[in-house]
């Protein structure tokens, strides 16, 4: 499937999180992301003061005219990087509260959610299990892509190499709840959008931007889930069935 495939279902999803039905899914996940998001740019406002006034410090006279030029790009610079990391984090402690979104989303659109048999407090901590998982995905990639950012000629190419490595985070970070929902591995999930990468960083490039404007980033987690959930149903009906997975939740079906 193409980009523009993972773009259709963002919009999708965009149009369904205005549905009243999911108000009660998502205005936690939105108002703990504004928090977070809130505290974060003001962490990172005061940081990038800080910066700015030792940089500036270390101009020469001759050079001084460039703090009318450095002091507004540095703002601009660390209001986007910052929206965009906190963004991601508050992704990430939003998470475990996310399945039950996701799983409403699959009852409006699909009339196939998942039934959880388990108490909240097990789909709580499971969804937490879940989520350090990921991290453990992550942040081994993460630090590559740090790497590569530091090595000289290369580094040319590292706005690049960001935007698709956030836009595969992403993709993975939201298509894995109707996978969770099903009690299947994180594995199915990595599996299912490798089939189907185009498609994949389509949707994560729409999160990725949208993550990164500030005021916006705050609204786009339930608009993920959604279009995540729908991306999810759409990768699945294309997908030939995967044996191994089967014979590895045939215990879930006894």
């Amino acid at each position: 499937m193409s980009p523009f495939h993972g773009v259709q279902q963002f919009v999708h999803g965009a149009r369904i999180a205005r549905n009243p039905q999911l108000a009660r899914y998502s205005w936690a996940p939105a108002l703990s992301s504004a928090i977070i998001i809130g505290l974060g740019l003001a962490l990172a406002a005061s940081w990038v003061n800080e910066f700015s006034t030792w940089l500036v410090a270390q101009l020469p006279d001759w050079l001084g005219f460039l703090e009318q030029i450095l002091t507004p790009l540095l703002y601009l610079f660390g209001l986007l990087f910052g929206a965009w990391t906190f963004g991601f984090l508050a992704v990430i402690i939003a998470g475990p509260f996310l399945g039950n979104l996701s799983r409403k989303v699959e009852a409006l659109e699909t009339r196939e959610a998942p039934v959880d048999p388990r108490s909240f407090t097990q789909g709580l901590l499971n969804g937490i299990k879940r989520e350090f998982r990921k991290l453990g995905y992550y942040l081994p990639r993460l630090l590559l892509v740090l790497l590569i950012t530091l090595i000289p000629v290369i580094n040319i190419i590292a706005p690049i190499i960001w935007f698709g490595f956030g836009a595969w985070i992403m993709a993975v970070q939201f298509c894995d709840y109707p996978t969770e929902n099903r009690n299947l591995p994180f594995a199915d999930t990595l599996e299912r959008l490798r089939r189907h990468r185009g498609a994949a960083l389509g949707f994560g490039g729409c999160v990725t931007l949208m993550l990164a404007i500030p005021l916006v980033n705050f609204l786009v987690i339930p608009i993920a889930v959604a279009g995540g959930t729908l991306l999810w149903h759409t990768l699945e009906e294309s997908a030939a069935p995967v044996p191994k997975l089967e014979e590895e939740n045939e215990p879930h079906k006894r």
